[in-house]
């Protein structure tokens, strides 16, 4: 394996809002997929776009989501500073929790490390409980297991409550 690319990571992509320029959230995701490659990230996979409503509901238009996998030799919180400055980059504003956003870039897992700080928390605390986020990581990575849960995928979604999620674009 290329020593500069040792640690996997599972960074979970979403928004709801078109940006300022007139992009679906879609378009605005997969610009962030680039921004995501151009750094020391290699991008190995990523699923198909799913479409779901907001958690908690509301009347926010429905999101869009999309997990990649991939390797990367920076550490932990560099990883997850670069997600916020792709974000900032690409027009999110960060107000309150939950709220709308053109983008949303969540670093769900690095390397199954577990990592508890006021800057990071590692796994993702909330992903296991978010359907929008496993449904496409199972799709890419059918043998994840949760590093704190110790459970496999396949038996968090069984737990997972029946949020709507479809199925919405195919990755190229």
């Amino acid at each position: 394996m290329n020593e500069m690319y040792q640690n996997k990571i599972i960074i979970g992509i979403g928004g709801n809002l078109y940006s300022s320029n007139g992009l679906h959230p879609i378009e605005i995701g997969q610009q962030a997929i680039k921004a995501i490659k151009a750094m020391s990230i290699n991008v190995e996979k990523q699923s198909n776009w799913y479409r779901s409503d907001p958690i908690p509901k509301s009347d926010q238009p429905k999101f869009f989501n999309s997990v990649i996998i991939a390797k990367t030799s920076l550490n932990e919180l560099d990883v997850l500073k670069s997600l916020h400055k792709i974000e900032d980059n690409l027009g999110r504003l960060r107000k309150n929790r939950n709220e709308a956003r053109v983008i949303d870039l969540d670093l769900i897992d690095y390397s199954s490390k577990i990592l508890e700080s006021e800057n990071i928390k590692i796994p993702h605390p909330r992903a296991h409980l978010r359907r929008f986020v496993m449904e496409p990581l199972f799709e890419i990575e059918k043998n994840w297991v949760h590093p704190i849960l110790k459970l496999n995928i396949t038996d968090i979604l069984s737990q997972l409550d029946t949020q709507e999620i479809e199925l919405f674009l195919k990755s190229k």
